[in-house]
């Protein structure tokens, strides 16, 4: 590996640190103080009197670029500006490594690496150069410090708030170890992890470590704190050394200590990893499930679980939740599935008390995709515990009846104003998300079904046409398809089921009884979704993704 990633790797056994972006407060005076401790705010004139100071003073080769004379940081090997970019207009952070051309060269493959990483959990990486013996290379700027930096002010955060952070870092994770062959980071930590705190969004940075697994490595490189036991064999390591790494970052979170704070030197951390003594500070986890998943992250290589199949573990998985939004009345019901890991997404759908049975809505809802299959007991439990609830006798049943909806409307009106900012980002196929849930942005809206963020107020109308009996059905079907976000894939697949039947007119369909919809072959969505747009139905909630 080129010399500077060599520094910047010893460097880190040494215990200092050089990351992307913005760099520890222990190494500089600026943005944070030089003990880390947060810089008083400046009054108006003093802000004024900054900008005024603040210039460019180089550009890049292309102009986009402009390096300015506000410091970030300082480290063993690398120092980091401030810059702006001039097409896009936001700040980005300029870093320079001291280097030869020759050196330079030799990183072709690291930075070929860095400009394919593409992910929003990850710090993007946006062009670099060569100039007059340094290194240069621009990369978005994170305000907020490493994680570290941000455990330290909130002493020991709460789990909620740690599970917002796996999850975060665990997707960045998955999305390199996606790649074919697997991108290993091989220094994940919680100095490496950044964070943009009004938000609570965390990246991972510091990819100048990242390499392309082609068969095992065997470079021995890391932070001897988070270093795999396999990192110091020479039988090579894969990239599940991220993932042992990724429990001691998780240790660190629930505890607030540093993984084997109590070894000297990195002799002693070396001789108690590679003898497999956990870190002291593993004793004082409590809760089982948090003690289980980092035991698993810090065990024998082949025994680890994946970046996916940890954001299913039972202390990161989603926690479904049903409450009752509105009674219409005793008959006609709307329900909101909420999952409690994921605030912004929840599922709200119509109950028929007569017509419907928990069980054939919870099926259909798996089968149009908008609830993983694996939820389905416990929704269906949930969905007949409010159905109880509700038939319970009371002597003031309607005064009851009446309390009940208000505190389940306030319920469901404080859940939406009080969404934690878990914006867990990420490119995601169309049908499925990392986490086992469905993609809001295709789910479809099931016996008024919307799959959407609490807060969401969006609304979408059926469409309001007249279809003259005479009509072919494909314009019909088609607004039925995109007023529903289902798309013209989908529409075709409808008319096809529907000719298929020698329905061909719009007449044709009105023609049509309750048992012929059900001989179709549609789906229950399919076909409640057209009925309602041939017959004439209220607006429905259309489904959101919106990312924070």
């Amino acid at each position: 590996m080129a010399q500077p990633m060599q520094h910047a790797r010893q460097n880190s056994m040494q215990g200092s640190e050089g990351n992307t972006g913005v760099m520890s407060p222990e190494l500089y005076g600026s943005p944070y103080g030089g003990s880390g401790d947060p810089v008083p705010p400046m009054s108006l004139n003093q802000q004024d009197s900054r900008d005024d100071l603040e210039r460019v003073m180089e550009t890049s080769p292309n102009a986009r670029y402009a390096k300015l004379n506000q410091l970030l940081g300082k480290g063993a090997y690398k120092v980091v500006y401030k810059a702006i970019d001039r097409e896009e207009g936001y700040e980005v952070a300029w870093n320079t490594c001291q280097t030869t051309k020759a050196e330079f060269m030799e990183l072709s493959e690291e930075i070929e690496i860095l400009k394919r990483v593409r992910h929003p959990n990850i710090i993007q990486f946006h062009d670099c150069w060569y100039n007059n013996m340094e290194f240069v290379f621009i990369t978005e700027l994170m305000t907020s410090g490493t994680l570290r930096e941000y455990i330290r002010k909130l002493q020991i955060p709460n789990l909620k708030i740690v599970k917002r952070w796996a999850r975060q870092i665990l997707k960045g994770l998955s999305y390199l170890h996606s790649h074919d062959p697997p991108i290993i980071h091989r220094d994940i930590k919680c100095d490496n992890i950044f964070i943009n705190g009004a938000h609570g969004e965390v990246k991972i940075g510091d990819m100048g470590t990242a390499k392309m697994k082609l068969g095992k490595k065997y470079t021995v490189i890391g932070t001897p704190e988070f270093m795999a036991p396999e990192m110091y064999e020479e039988k090579g390591y894969s990239e599940k050394v991220d993932i042992y790494a990724f429990g001691m970052a998780l240790l660190e979170m629930v505890t607030g200590e540093y993984p084997y704070n109590e070894c000297k030197n990195a002799a002693q951390i070396y001789k108690k990893v590679t003898q497999g003594i956990k870190p002291e500070c593993l004793s004082r986890v409590t809760d089982p499930e948090v003690l289980d998943l980092i035991n698993n992250c810090i065990g024998n290589e082949h025994d680890r679980l994946s970046a996916q199949e940890i954001i299913e573990h039972p202390f990161l998985a989603l926690e479904p939740e049903v409450v009752l939004v509105m009674t219409e009345n005793k008959t006609h019901l709307t329900m909101q599935v909420v999952f409690k890991g994921m605030d912004k997404l929840s599922v709200k759908f119509e109950f028929n008390v007569d017509t419907d049975t928990a069980e054939e809505v919870v099926n259909e809802m798996i089968q149009e995709q908008v609830l993983p299959a694996k939820y389905q007991h416990l929704i269906t439990g949930e969905i007949n515990r409010i159905l109880r609830e509700m038939n319970k006798p009371s002597p003031d049943e309607d005064k009851n009846r009446e309390e009940s909806r208000q505190g389940w409307a306030t319920r469901s009106n404080s859940m939406s104003q009080n969404t934690p900012q878990d914006a867990e980002p990420g490119t995601r196929p169309p049908q499925q998300a990392d986490d086992g849930t469905p993609s809001s942005e295709s789910a479809p809206l099931l016996r008024k079904v919307s799959l959407q963020e609490a807060r969401s107020e969006d609304f979408v109308d059926f469409p309001h046409k007249e279809y003259a009996d005479d009509r072919p059905i494909e314009e019909m079907v088609m607004d039925t398809a995109i007023a529903t976000n289902r798309g013209v894939e989908k529409a075709n697949e409808w008319l096809a089921k529907l000719k298929a039947q020698d329905i061909m007119t719009v007449g044709d369909m009105r023609e049509l009884h309750d048992e012929d919809w059900s001989s179709l072959g549609l789906t229950v969505f399919a076909s409640r979704a057209l009925k309602n747009v041939l017959y004439g139905k209220p607006a429905r909630p259309a489904p959101t993704n919106r990312e924070s």
